[in-house]
């Protein structure tokens, strides 16, 4: 009951209109008054809910804007949220994919031009930037690197606040990411903790809940 009163009337609160449109359209997705819905988010199954800047934490206020546009595709597993003030660009021709209970904080910086694959129960720390396209393209000498490549995260990884992982990426299952590291090249060993610019694992065999 206190969950639903927040819903409705709290700082945090949802969107009466934009959510009750979502959910005439059988869509099950809950939109905080401040965040910005554009194009649909696939939920692949009866269990699927997404939540969009509806959830209260720690620093953050109902007052930050956020957006979640999808002019590909975003597939949707279980439950997921996503948090005030998170901007996130699906651009066409591009899948990103989220595994169950898996969330995201505030204020998180995504943009998906080839592809982004988030495995179950993962934590996005907030201010995470995890971008698979360099926006630009670049040269060295005569060789020409591809402007973007899919970024994988596997099941139960931890991103830590102001991290970011860029295009290409592989992480494996149980990892952390430390905050702040730089993620340029793949880590292929689960339950590793990944730290430093550029980061690498500086230890293993670790657990998190």
């Amino acid at each position: 009951m206190r969950r639903l009163v927040l819903l409705l009337f709290g700082d945090f609160r949802i969107s009466w209109l934009r959510t009750l449109l979502q959910l005439v359209r059988g869509h099950r997705i809950l939109i905080g008054r401040r965040f910005c819905l554009k194009g649909t988010p696939e939920l692949v199954d009866e269990r699927s809910r997404l939540t969009l800047g509806t959830r209260p934490y720690g620093f953050a206020t109902g007052r930050d804007d956020g957006i979640l546009r999808v002019r590909g595709r975003l597939r949707i597993h279980g439950r997921v949220a996503i948090g005030v003030g998170s901007r996130i660009e699906v651009e066409p021709g591009a899948l990103m994919d989220v595994g169950e209970d898996s969330y995201f904080s505030p204020n998180v910086r995504i943009i998906v031009s080839s592809g982004l694959t988030i495995g179950r129960g993962c934590a996005i720390g907030w201010d995470v930037q995890i971008l698979d396209d360099d926006q630009h393209v670049f040269r060295s000498g005569d060789r020409q690197r591809p402007r973007s490549a899919p970024i994988a995260l596997g099941d139960h990884v931890w991103v830590g606040s102001k991290a970011m992982i860029f295009k290409g990426v592989e992480i494996a299952d149980g990892c952390v990411v430390a905050s702040g590291a730089v993620v340029t090249r793949s880590v292929d060993e689960p339950n590793s903790l990944i730290a430093g610019n550029p980061a690498s694992v500086v230890r293993r065999g670790i657990a998190w809940d």
